[in-house]
């Protein structure tokens, strides 16, 4: 594995890392030129990037340049990856995924925020008897059951600063990091949780007794 880190002042750096690649100076140069015109806009909010390019040596995959970028968003996690034939195409692609991302991230927030007044006053006209009510469920319905004889040896490890959200701010996150799942520490509980998308339909939501 090669790293490369970005050295452009007064910014949060890029770091770039490399499978089955060699992460020139052309290279990183294209990888900070891309993302740093997509991060400049968001600067506020995005405090580390990493970027990790990789190739496939195996003729029988056609698109066998990946490139996988995972932010940090003020405690939140975005991931995004593209997949083409060559690997500043790729590179340009997951700039504009990142780029459709952060946007929608954006919008969100502020809709979030401007909303969030509003329920606020709706809620001190609740009267004292008046509750809502959520019907159970178990934790794990609708979770993807795992078939039998799959290989669960672990062969990636990750590790991230978890800083304590909210329910609400993890499922949100759900939405951008391209998986079905996400593991985050509850604001209110401090407690590790786990949100993630049934296939019924939703998300379910696991928390420790």
């Amino acid at each position: 594995m090669i790293t490369a880190m970005s050295s452009i002042p007064d910014r949060q750096p890029i770091i770039v890392t490399g499978n089955n690649v060699e992460v020139t100076p052309a290279m990183l140069e294209y990888v900070n030129k891309k993302l740093d015109k997509v991060l400049d806009k968001h600067r506020q909010v995005v405090t580390k990037c990493d970027v990790h390019l990789t190739v496939v040596h195996n003729p029988r995959v056609k698109e066998s340049h990946r490139a996988e970028v995972t932010l940090a968003v003020k405690g939140l996690v975005m991931r995004t990856s593209e997949d083409s034939e060559n690997m500043y195409a790729t590179i340009d692609a997951v700039a504009d995924s990142l780029a459709r991302k952060l946007r929608k991230f954006k919008e969100r927030k502020d809709k979030k925020q401007s909303s969030s007044a509003i329920r606020d006053a709706d809620a001190l006209n609740l009267s004292e008897d008046e509750e809502v009510e959520s019907p159970e469920e178990d934790a794990f319905a609708g979770a993807v059951e795992i078939p039998r004889f799959v290989d669960m040896s672990i062969v990636k490890q990750k590790s991230f600063n978890m800083e304590p959200i909210t329910v609400e701010d993890a499922v949100l996150c759900l939405e951008y990091i391209d998986h079905d799942f996400y593991v985050f520490r509850n604001k209110e509980t401090g407690e590790v949780n786990v949100v993630y998308k049934r296939n019924s339909g939703g998300v379910g939501h696991i928390e420790p007794e």
